[in-house]
């Protein structure tokens, strides 16, 4: 599915991304540049991109519903941490919108490997 990539770098593509959004998120949105998108679009293209970094960096290691957990729960904390941050503020939207961009890679990558067991 994914191009022959040493896995060391799926991984650190993955961590930098993942620690670039931490500190996005977490920053208050006065100190991030301007961006014309719609936040719920932001949030979902976000989480699909570390969703697909995350199956080839870890996909041999943990099976790929945990990983999809486990980054659905890191959008449930960081919302839970924007509620303490100043002018940040929880949304369960957020959270929706996070799930979303997780589900379309799972779905994608479910479908992908039907199809392939099919032929």
């Amino acid at each position: 599915m994914f191009p022959r990539v040493d896995v060391r770098l799926w991984q650190a593509g993955f961590w930098l991304l993942w620690s670039i959004c931490t500190v996005l998120f977490l920053s208050p949105p006065s100190e991030l540049p301007a961006i014309d998108l719609w936040d719920k679009a932001v949030h979902t293209g976000v989480f699909f991109v570390l969703m697909l970094l995350l199956l080839p960096a870890h996909g041999n290691r943990f099976p790929v519903i945990q990983l999809g957990l486990a980054l659905v729960a890191y959008g449930v904390c960081i919302e839970v941490l924007q509620g303490f941050t100043p002018e940040r503020s929880f949304s369960v939207l957020d959270m929706v919108a996070d799930t979303l961009g997780v589900t379309l890679v799972l779905a994608a990558h479910r479908l992908l490997h039907t199809v392939a067991g099919r032929t």
